[in-house]
């Protein structure tokens, strides 16, 4: 008796075209995973206008010359509390003097996602402090946005980058 011998291994063009189409259909599909995952996290515009963004430069160049000129000074802190968060503001003038009776509006923006941003509403709790609350704010990193609105738009903007544990 003879043991039954295997067929030697042969490579047909049936077996490459099915290898190639193999090779090829799991790059295309994890391709195409990546680019729906991308696609659906992020838009990467960061204006919603580019074009506009670049006719009013030179209107903001000249809104920041002119709170320059303001020589205002902001002072915030953000601190934790429960799953939120505090924010407190202060608002002096160029002589040091708080300034009382200002309107402050403040944004917590993410950095990698604005559907994520918070706005919260800052209140004056003594003559040139004002404080906001925001609930449930997940940690890590953050861009605060403080905005002092006047009869003419923003005298003041200030932003700063924190991380929240």
């Amino acid at each position: 008796m003879h043991a039954p011998t295997a067929a030697p291994f042969r490579l047909t063009g049936r077996r490459i075209f099915l290898i190639l189409v193999g090779f090829f259909g799991t790059v295309a599909s994890a391709d195409a995973f990546l680019v729906t995952s991308a696609l659906r996290t992020w838009s990467g515009l960061e204006v919603a206008s580019p074009y506009h963004a670049g006719q009013v430069y030179n209107s903001d160049l000249a809104q920041a010359r002119a709170q320059d000129a303001r020589g205002w000074q902001l002072e915030s802190a953000v601190a934790r509390a429960g799953t939120g968060a505090t924010l407190a503001v202060l608002v002096r003038a160029k002589t040091g003097d708080l300034l009382a009776g200002k309107d402050l509006r403040a944004r917590l923006e993410r950095p990698t996602d604005a559907r994520a941003d918070r706005s919260l509403a800052l209140a004056e709790t003594a003559p040139g402090t004002y404080a906001g609350r925001v609930e449930e704010l997940p940690g890590g990193q953050w861009r605060l946005v403080v905005e002092v609105w006047g009869p003419d738009g923003v005298e003041l903007r200030r932003e700063r980058r924190l991380t929240l544990d």
